[in-house]
């Protein structure tokens, strides 16, 4: 290479400007040139990112479902009455797995790239046109610019910038050089060629790979060179929210993306060698999956229970038909509230639903929500919770209950105790927390997330599902030694198969007693095998006198009674079992 004494040589300076710059004057756009130098300048380096999120023909032809964009606001915030016996509203449909519920849909965004194939020229001009969705790159993000001279293959310059960075480099004037840039959008690295011009698949294995390429001729006069990334994959983002099984999902969880008919699962995320002279990909192999510990949380308030993996894929040519797409959870483990794990069975597919054909062209984006409910207990074909309902205070995040923002009102990860909490876990009559005076105002287990989905077992109208509980014969009775005392315990058999992942597979409801008006437990036979108390559930029915319908039963000393439905009054505090609101599909 000649050196810079000569005085045909001319100097390469690269010297980055944002967006908003180039928006001023020609003055302030011009760069300052010493006499004899004619320097070129590297104007700006910007990639093409899209906006508008729209739907994907979830309705059919015509419009987008109401059901659909209800789930779009996070499941909750369509403002869902949870008032006491309230009107059953259209929810997006349950579905079920062996594992747990869940519901789930799906956006794309739509982001169209012109016909450059990532290709930028050279420019003479001062200030060209901004294109309407071209974005500045971060100042901390790495690129890597490679310079070849025309009929060379080797680069006389290979070297990783940010943006505002300056690369050493002199070249002579009046010569035609080609010039690559190579992003995955990062703050600490971009990936190298081989000697082919190769960047290897492992390098951009589910990377926001962004390519740009061009030619530039020196010039005389100043010359300028905007580098414009296109991205090269296609992207899915997937977002787990778990908020509904009252756990953070672990790092060790992973996840897939893939399509398949039936319970076939094909995985569609892959990366693949690229060739950065024809700017294509070859030998294609399967990404491996995200976990839990690499993606990306939602919202600080819940934390690990919602997280985003956004994946890539480089064989933009696939094409997944309607209703193929597939989110595989490889693995799902989860830390309850009493920092306890529940692990669920491998390899659990959930399917989204879509009613188009989804291609994965470059430079798109699809989304999917997954959001996943605990599964309840089927007993005579009314799916019951599996543990009692508490309220958590410190999970409200705000100083008043929102909507889709709270998750103060949750189940507990267990039945495995004698005690129940007095603060927490026995409520007055349809009041916002488990001491409240706002009676007959609430039903709480409707406020559940996702809100809606749950609610107070009927006893007010047909249905009398307390009622009918209490007259079905097909129940045992159990006193078990547990770590803080006896607990005293009915069971009623349920008919779904067992999952493993629960400590209990039936519905199993314990004696605790009740609270009296002075906030005192009282008739809680836990202390004891051969205890004496009641076991007292909630239901949404009220009476003129202040007194509400409960499921009721004795044990007298470790004797068990009978079950019946009694009246309580509103102030006294109850145990409340929730009941699904919403028939799974």
């Amino acid at each position: 290479m000649i050196k810079y004494h000569n005085k045909l040589n001319r100097s390469i300076m690269l010297g980055m400007v944002s967006l908003v710059a180039l928006s001023c004057s020609s003055q302030k756009d011009n760069i300052n040139v010493p006499s004899g130098e004619h320097k070129i300048a590297i104007r700006a380096v910007h990639f093409l990112d899209g906006e508008n999120t729209i739907t994907v023909n979830s309705a059919g032809e015509g419009g987008v479902s109401d059901k659909l964009l209800a789930s779009a606001r996070a499941a909750g915030n369509s403002q869902i009455s949870t008032a006491l016996n309230a009107k059953v509203e259209a929810q997006l449909p349950i579905q079920s797995s062996h594992e747990f519920d869940y519901m789930v849909d799906m956006q794309t965004n739509a982001v169209s790239q012109d016909g450059s194939a990532g290709q930028s020229k050279a420019s003479t001009k001062s200030a060209p046109t901004k294109r309407a969705a071209d974005v500045a790159m971060n100042g901390n993000k790495k690129f890597r610019l490679i310079f070849i001279k025309d009929g060379s293959s080797t680069p006389i310059y290979n070297g990783v910038l940010t943006p505002g960075q300056d690369p050493e480099l002199e070249v002579a004037a009046n010569q035609k050089y080609k010039w690559y840039a190579i992003s995955i959008n990062d703050t600490n690295t971009a990936p190298d060629i081989d000697a082919s011009g190769k960047i290897s698949s492992t390098d951009l294995a589910n990377k926001d790979f962004m390519f740009a390429s061009g030619e530039i001729t020196t010039q005389e006069d100043q010359n300028y060179l905007d580098i414009l990334f296109l991205r090269q994959m296609s992207a899915i983002d997937v977002t787990v929210n778990t908020r509904g099984i009252f756990g953070k999902i672990t790092g060790n969880s992973t996840f897939s993306v893939g399509s398949g008919s039936g319970s076939t699962f094909t995985n569609i995320i892959q990366t693949g060698d690229f060739n950065i002279y024809d700017a294509s990909f070859s030998n294609f192999k399967d990404a491996d999956p995200v976990k839990g510990s690499e993606m990306t949380v939602v919202d600080s308030r819940w934390g690990d229970a919602e997280k985003v993996a956004r994946f890539y894929t480089a064989n933009t040519s696939t094409t997944v038909a309607a209703n193929n797409l597939k989110v595989k959870l490889n693995a799902l483990s989860i830390t309850l509230d009493d920092n306890t794990s529940r692990n669920f069975s491998s390899n659990t597919i959930v399917p989204i639903s879509h009613s188009s054909s989804l291609s994965l062209t470059k430079g798109t984006l699809s989304k999917t929500n997954v959001r996943l409910i605990e599964s309840g207990v089927n007993v005579k074909g009314l799916l019951w919770a599996r543990t009692n309902l508490i309220y958590d205070a410190n999970k409200l995040y705000g100083s008043s209950y929102t909507q889709g923002k709270s998750d103060a009102y949750r189940f507990r990860p267990n039945n495995q105790y004698a005690y129940a909490n007095v603060n927490t876990e026995f409520w007055n009559f349809g009041t916002a927390t488990p001491k409240g005076t706002d009676y007959q105002t609430v039903d709480e287990c409707r406020r559940v997330y996702p809100e809606g989905t749950w609610r107070l077992p009927q006893e007010l109208n047909s249905p009398h599902e307390i009622t009918e509980l209490s007259q079905n014969g097909n129940r045992s009775t159990s006193t078990t030694r547990v770590s803080d005392g006896y607990r005293h315990s009915m069971t009623w058999q349920t008919s779904q198969p067992a999952n493993s992942a629960y400590p209990d597979n039936q519905l199993v409801l314990s004696y605790y007693g009740i609270r009296d008006a002075n906030g005192n437990v009282q008739q809680q036979p836990s202390g004891s095998a051969s205890g004496t108390g009641i076991l007292l559930y909630r239901s949404n029915r009220y009476t003129s006198n202040n007194t509400s319908s409960s499921l009721y039963a004795e044990i007298n000393n470790g004797s068990f009674g009978n079950t019946s439905v009694q009246e309580v009054a509103y102030n006294r505090g109850v145990t409340i079992r929730c009941v699904r609101n919403v028939v799974n599909n």
